[in-house]
């Protein structure tokens, strides 16, 4: 495999005159400036404001009706939905080896144990015949609670993350969880639009948390949100993210619990309600930018590009590049560093979460398609329409 000849394959896909191209970009236009014009104009520039509200109300569109919980990343609202659900020390929380580190960060923060199951082919999330053959052998019930006898802790949640785009098989994750008595927590940071069988990760989903990143789809500069039906859960949330003060409506500050400054400022919020507008168009651009990579690269011998599974409609926030045979990470780094000298925003695959050093080895399993992927696959820009149509 001539790793020089396909970069040299790859750097003619690019208009020279729009390098250099980042990875990921936002789409900035007059209407997101006069939004948050008008936001300062009017003196909302912190936590407070009914431009927050008012996003909140808009995004209940993009999670099957939904109610909505803006927080100011997505990772303050996976933690926070943890707090919420009550998930405390060394509750186990089964998951993805494959997806950037903020899912298995939240699990740490709140004390609890990830146990990370292998992924799908299809879909690139939580492989669900593996799940379903691992608890037959390993879950037992005692009372009200799952325990895992292999780990020998008690089993809360399942946490999915829809990873560049890709919502997994959450109709089985829905019936996995209500074998097991479980919580269903879906990560939709990177699948906002997405569908599934015409369905978004909420539709089955107990949680679900999305981010707002400046580097996602729309972008509030930088947020999240937590999506539920369960209103008691999101009113704790919600009082949790505003430091747990019991005292607002009587401006005093007494404080019941332990609480975290995770709100949505009224700027970021303004920003997000106007990006809104321009997600339907982003997706047809998104899933455009992908048909064009998806011709280029079957041209490319020594590669191949990631397609979303059958009843899928992926946003393609990012595409999934794979070399047909795995290279070591030191050929690959180089390689990545070739085409980011010449402009071109690409970028390696998050390291797998097992390998972590901050991970407990001790009932690790096997992760043969994650760890494929992660040595194979690497991300190439989609900041706009970038590919010249020429090719």
């Amino acid at each position: 495999m001539n790793l020089e000849n396909i970069v040299k394959q790859i750097n003619t896909w690019y208009p020279k005159n729009n390098l250099p191209i980042p990875i990921n970009q936002p789409t900035i236009n007059e209407k997101d400036i006069n939004s948050i014009t008008d936001t300062l104009n009017e003196n909302w520039v912190s936590t407070a404001g009914p431009i927050i509200n008012e996003f909140e109300e808009q995004l209940k569109s993009e999670f099957d009706q939904k109610e909505v919980v803006a927080v100011n990343s997505g990772t303050s609202a996976l933690h926070l939905s943890l707090l919420g659900l009550g998930i405390s020390q060394d509750d186990q929380i089964i998951t993805t080896p494959l997806t950037f580190v903020a899912p298995l960060n939240a699990i740490k923060y709140v004390g609890a144990y990830p146990f990370f199951i292998d992924i799908s082919q299809k879909d690139l999330s939580l492989d669900i015949n593996l799940l379903n053959q691992y608890a037959e052998i390993n879950f037992v019930q005692k009372g009200k609670f799952t325990f895992d006898i292999k780990t020998n802790k008690k089993v809360k949640a399942l946490l999915s993350v829809d990873v560049f785009g890709h919502i997994g098989d959450i109709e089985e994750y829905r019936k996995f969880c209500d074998k097991y008595g479980l919580k269903l927590i879906v990560d939709s940071a990177e699948s906002l639009g997405s569908k599934r069988n015409g369905n978004t990760s909420a539709k089955f989903s107990d949680i679900t948390t999305t981010s707002f990143n400046g580097n996602k789809i729309i972008t509030t500069g930088a947020g999240g949100a937590i999506v539920s039906k369960d209103e008691d859960f999101l009113n704790k949330v919600r009082h949790l993210a505003t430091t747990a003060n019991t005292e607002t409506e009587s401006h005093s500050y007494f404080h019941d619990l332990v609480g975290y400054n995770y709100r949505l400022p009224a700027l970021n919020a303004s920003l997000g309600l106007s990006q809104l507008s321009i997600l339907d168009k982003k997706i047809m651009e998104y899933r455009e930018i992908h048909k064009q990579y998806s011709n280029l690269v079957n041209k490319v011998e020594d590669i191949e590009i990631f397609e979303e599974t059958k009843g899928a409609k992926s946003n393609y926030w990012l595409n999934l590049i794979m070399f047909k045979e795995t290279i070591s990470q030191d050929e690959k780094i180089k390689f990545l560093k070739e085409l980011n000298k010449i402009g071109i925003g690409a970028r390696n695959v998050w390291n797998v979460l097992h390998q972590l050093p901050f991970i407990d080895r001790k009932h690790l399993l096997k992760y043969p398609i994650a760890e494929s992927i992660f040595h194979r696959g690497f991300n190439l820009p989609t900041s706009s329409l970038i590919i010249d149509a020429k090719n």
